[in-house]
């Protein structure tokens, strides 16, 4: 019985991702990079920063670095409402929080749910951010590769 259970286990893998979601489109991140999700919250200016960094703010007596994934991804930026969140991530040893406009669900999905996402770019200034592509109850959730989005070697 055990054996049984090992095979239907181990001939399907399954991954954990939190979905949010940026200017009406679903994204996904894998859980085991979220540390926590939290209110918007008063972040303080950095100087010099870039466009989409929205400043730092304290958590718990760690400085993190807050970007608005609107502005990261190309969409107008616009003000936050009560559904606005931070979700905190680990990328490599650094915490990272990313505003997003709300935070949707925590789903499994199938390795072979998982399609390669099409290369919509022509090899110029901008980067391929989504990874894989899952289409779930008719519902397109494009998975992000949070290295490229973050450019950080992984």
């Amino acid at each position: 019985m055990d054996e049984a259970i090992e095979m239907i286990q181990g001939s399907e893998e399954i991954q954990e991702y939190l979905i949010f979601s940026v200017d009406s489109i679903e994204f996904g991140i894998d859980i085991g990079r979220v540390k926590e999700i939290i209110k918007i919250q008063p972040f303080s200016a950095v100087p010099n920063a870039l466009g989409y960094c929205k400043g730092i703010i304290n958590l718990r007596g760690t400085i993190v670095p807050v970007v608005d994934m609107r502005i990261k991804l190309g969409f107008p930026e616009t003000e936050y409402n009560e559904r606005a969140c931070i979700i905190v991530i680990m990328l490599g040893a650094e915490l990272i929080g990313i505003i997003v406009d709300a935070v949707r669900d925590v789903i499994h999905i199938s390795e072979k749910d998982l399609l390669d996402a099409a290369s919509l770019y022509d090899g110029g200034e901008r980067k391929k951010y989504t990874s894989k592509i899952a289409v779930i109850d008719g519902k397109i959730k494009q998975i992000l590769d949070v290295f490229s989005v973050f450019e950080i070697e992984e």
